[in-house]
């Protein structure tokens, strides 16, 4: 299978999740996830995603992150071939409009770079990829913030995104952990 049959495979999957389970699943990844930053302990921010298309939560989290004063984050696409720029989301006030491919994002004016980003994918395997949707905005992204300094990568998705396929093409970049509603693959 190449890319494109894996994501859509497996976007496929997703879709077909019931509210249920996708509420539930997306609680216990949640759980994993806060698990990992609390052992990382970020200085400044967490830079989150919007959930599109049945991902996984992670805004859920939000508040816990607020209340142990990490500063939260959302990207932005700025340009196609760019990386994402990250800007700060409050639940409580969220300031978002409709951006790239539909998907919710920040409006705000001051980038910031955060300690720890949470991805997204439609499909991943136990090496550390992901596939995403196609644009390779997480990976410029990836790329260009560990250049900057000691970014730790979460990557969110649900057991039934995993592929045994080893698609990963020199450009992809590996996460540092994995959280699924059954276990933390920590690569």
């Amino acid at each position: 299978m190449n890319k494109k049959q894996i994501r859509n495979y497996h976007l496929d999957l997703r879709m077909k999740l019931s509210i249920s389970d996708l509420d539930t699943y997306s609680g216990m990844v949640n759980s994993k996830i806060l698990e990992i930053i609390e052992k990382i302990n970020p200085q400044k921010s967490v830079g989150l995603f919007y959930p599109y298309k049945n991902e996984v939560d992670v805004l859920r989290i939000s508040n816990n992150l607020i209340n142990k004063n990490i500063t939260c984050s959302l990207p932005r696409v700025i340009s196609k071939g760019a990386a994402l720029k990250y800007f700060e989301y409050n639940p409580h006030n969220p300031s978002l409009e409709k951006g790239f491919g539909g998907i919710m994002e920040p409006t705000g004016e001051v980038a910031l770079d955060p300690d720890i980003i949470i991805a997204s994918c439609s499909a991943f395997n136990e090496q550390g990829y992901r596939v995403g949707y196609g644009g390779g905005f997480f990976d410029r992204t990836i790329e260009e913030l560990k250049k900057k300094g000691n970014l730790k990568t979460i990557l969110a998705a649900f057991e039934i995104q995993k592929t045994n396929f080893n698609f990963q093409e020199s450009f992809d970049q590996k996460v540092d952990y994995i959280c699924s509603e059954q276990k933390i693959y920590s690569l």
